[in-house]
């Protein structure tokens, strides 16, 4: 479970990009600005590389409000994905 509470703030993302994982997944929160307007976007892909060697087909985007309530949003939706992923993962291998 991902847990970033007092690890992460929309000061710190104004500034710089904040990756992680949680067991086989990988994530990155960052700043986004397009037409003028800021996003949290949030991105999360499950290969053992880097945001940089990942290709970007291997990724999903989803932005958010740039605000605290943003990311909170953002690690709950981050944190439904893991566990759909080993649940999965868990029914994958009791079939086996």
């Amino acid at each position: 479970m991902i847990e970033l509470k007092g690890m992460i703030s929309i000061q710190l993302l104004k500034k710089e990009a904040f990756c992680g994982s949680d067991e086989k997944m990988r994530y990155r929160l960052y700043k986004e600005e397009t037409d003028g307007e800021v996003k949290l976007a949030v991105a999360y892909w499950f290969t053992p590389y880097c945001w940089q060697t990942t290709p970007k087909e291997e990724k999903t985007i989803r932005y958010f409000e740039f605000n605290t309530e943003g990311i909170w949003q953002a690690v709950e939706w981050l944190n439904a994905i893991s566990e759909e992923r080993k649940n999965d993962e868990r029914e994958e291998d009791s079939d086996n």
